[in-house]
């Protein structure tokens, strides 16, 4: 599934680019007097990724992500920009306070995310005539829309099968696609990129930039996280049991960080409970069936990173795009 998802993105990219390609070429006079010339440029973007949602996260889990892309001047402050990112985000319970609640529940996951996205900048320093004329410094902002396909995964232990990264959606830790809960999320969903920039010209012909930008969502399950505890005996397999409620393992699945279990007994209380396989389990109390796993909101990440941007085809007249 992944494989034709990752497909379906070149493909869409590839004739985005074509498109734009086109468009450049339909418009390829050189541009008369005092007009704004239009240009194609390609680069590549080096990033930091970061987390917010359910799950605890903080710089100290900032992962690598990467994205290439195609912009098109419009106009002498606009320009449109199609973007291929590939990245992970990350968090782990494990990290915040030990006195804390996300502390006591213990889940933690990495998700591998690859995004398209097509947004449009606006420059605040005007840049018109030739390619070469443009402004030394440029402050920027942009926004626009995307696809992300998203797969979080948890990390399980080797006495639950050989130890290693599990895909979470396919098995429903929050009882997805059993009866009486929700149907399973979805891995592939819409993001609004909205961001800041500033941009650089190191040449006739190059330019570098620093960028951060954060991406909305319209999902709560980038972390996994976002319903309640289910009851383990509606879940499908032993594994879905012990990745859905963590809150009693002695580590952190993650870095193996020891935890002191009879200390979270003393804090919150535990209470046995008979699910609906006729098993009973234990659970420290708030956090056992039924109980909150994840508050209801969106989850959101966050890409900040620096390109370097080539400028491939000049000469280009503007379309007649006003602002």
């Amino acid at each position: 599934m992944i494989c034709i998802m990752i497909k379906i993105h070149k493909a869409c990219a590839l004739s985005i680019i074509c498109a734009l390609l086109f468009f450049s070429q339909t418009y390829g006079q050189s541009p008369g007097f005092g007009a704004t010339e239009g240009y194609m440029s390609f680069g590549v973007q080096f990033n930091a990724m970061n987390f917010r949602g359910d799950v605890y996260s903080d710089f100290s889990m900032t992962r690598p992500g990467l994205q290439i892309h195609a912009m098109r001047k419009l106009g002498s402050r606009i320009h449109a920009r199609l973007s291929l990112g590939f990245g992970q985000i990350f968090g782990d319970d494990i990290k915040a306070s030990t006195t804390s609640t996300k502390y006591a529940r213990n889940l933690h996951f990495r998700n591998n995310l690859k995004e398209l996205t097509l947004v449009g900048t606006y420059d605040l320093v005007n840049s018109p005539s030739r390619y070469y004329q443009r402004a030394g410094f440029t402050p920027y902002v942009l926004a626009g829309l995307g696809v992300v396909h998203q797969n979080p995964q948890a990390r399980r232990e080797s006495n639950t099968g050989a130890a290693g990264w599990v895909d979470l959606q396919a098995i429903g830790t929050e009882g997805q696609g059993r009866p009486g809960y929700d149907t399973p999320y979805n891995k592939m969903q819409i993001v609004i990129p909205l961001g800041i920039g500033l941009r650089w010209k190191l040449s006739r012909r190059w330019d570098f930039a620093i960028e951060t930008s954060v991406r909305l969502t319209f999902t709560d399950y980038l972390d996994d996280v976002g319903g309640n505890v289910a009851d383990p005996g509606d879940l499908v397999s032993d594994l879905a049991k012990s990745l859905s409620n963590r809150s009693l393992d002695a580590i952190g699945a993650v870095n193996g960080t020891a935890r002191d279990i009879g200390a979270l007994r003393e804090q919150y209380g535990t209470t046995n409970f008979v699910a609906f396989d006729g098993r009973t389990y234990e659970n420290l109390n708030g956090l056992g069936v039924g109980s909150t796993r994840g508050s209801r909101g969106r989850d959101i990440y966050f890409v900040t990173g620096f390109h370097f941007t080539y400028i491939l085809d000049t000469g280009l007249q503007c379309p007649q795009v006003k602002w």
